[in-house]
């Protein structure tokens, strides 16, 4: 009975002895976790975007001027004639920064017939306001819409400012940001007054260059006869006879001989 109380105890001592070491051995080590971002911390900002180009302008715009000039037009009473051209005008003709010279109603009617060429010529690629038009100086010129033609500034005070000799009458009639329109007393002639710019001095060439004239000739000498019409030593060919040098025997004289020299001649016979 002693032999298996021994045996107990040592059952007991060496479990014990077993559990106490696996309590102590260490326990593999857990992976790494990622670092967690600070709250201190943001995320890089995105690189910026590159910017836009700007948008085209709208075409809405130039009907939208148009509209507004027919109503200044109408408003002013002299120019109802004109508002019938421009409202079957393309407005896609009209550029966006322009300048009307619209003549009175009275100048339209006395034309015969409506010129299609006639609007073109009225309009100036750039705005310019009366302040503006006072800049330049007389025989300055303004392109227009009818290409090769230009508006020719006849005067430039401002109590008798003309274009194309036609008075302007109605200075600044409308104004916008990009158009500003006028009113003249007379139709801008393009036939007459457009044509400056191909007035230019051309330079001569060795065909197009004009023969000097050949100095006038010598008088002639007394007792010599020279035909009508032949110019002496200036190169030009005459259809006349040339001149006679011979001395000149009296014409009765040799009838009386004639008459003479027959009648002897007979009297043989």
């Amino acid at each position: 009975m002693a032999s298996s109380h021994h045996s107990s105890l040592l059952f007991i001592f060496l479990t014990t002895l077993f559990t106490a070491t696996i309590a102590a051995s260490p326990s593999p080590p857990s992976p790494p976790q990622p670092p967690s971002p600070s709250p201190s911390s943001s995320p890089p900002p995105p690189p910026p975007s590159s910017p836009r180009p700007p948008s085209p302008p709208s075409p809405t715009s130039t009907p939208q001027q148009l509209n507004n000039i027919i109503d200044a037009l109408i408003g002013a009473g002299d120019f109802g004639n004109w508002v019938n051209i421009i409202t079957g005008a393309n407005p896609l003709v009209l550029p966006l920064s322009a300048t009307l010279f619209i003549p009175q109603d009275d100048a339209l009617n006395r034309m015969p017939t409506t010129d299609p060429f006639m609007f073109p010529y009225h309009v100036v690629p750039q705005r310019l306001i009366f302040s503006e038009l006072q800049l330049f100086e007389p025989k300055s010129r303004l392109p227009t819409l009818l290409p090769g033609k230009s508006i020719l500034i006849t005067n430039a005070s401002r109590s008798n400012f003309s274009l194309d000799g036609a008075p302007l009458t109605q200075p600044d009639l409308y104004v916008s940001a990009t158009v500003a329109v006028h009113g003249v007393g007379a139709i801008l002639e393009y036939s007459v007054y457009g044509d400056g710019l191909n007035l230019l001095p051309k330079p001569n060439s060795q065909q197009g260059q004009q023969q000097p004239l050949p100095p006038p000739p010598p008088p002639p000498s007394p007792g010599v006869f020279s035909p009508a019409g032949e110019i002496v030593g200036g190169g030009w060919k005459s259809d006349a006879a040339p001149p006679c040098h011979c001395v000149e025997f009296p014409v009765g004289w040799f009838l009386v001989a004639c008459a003479v020299l027959g009648f002897k001649i007979q009297r043989n016979y």
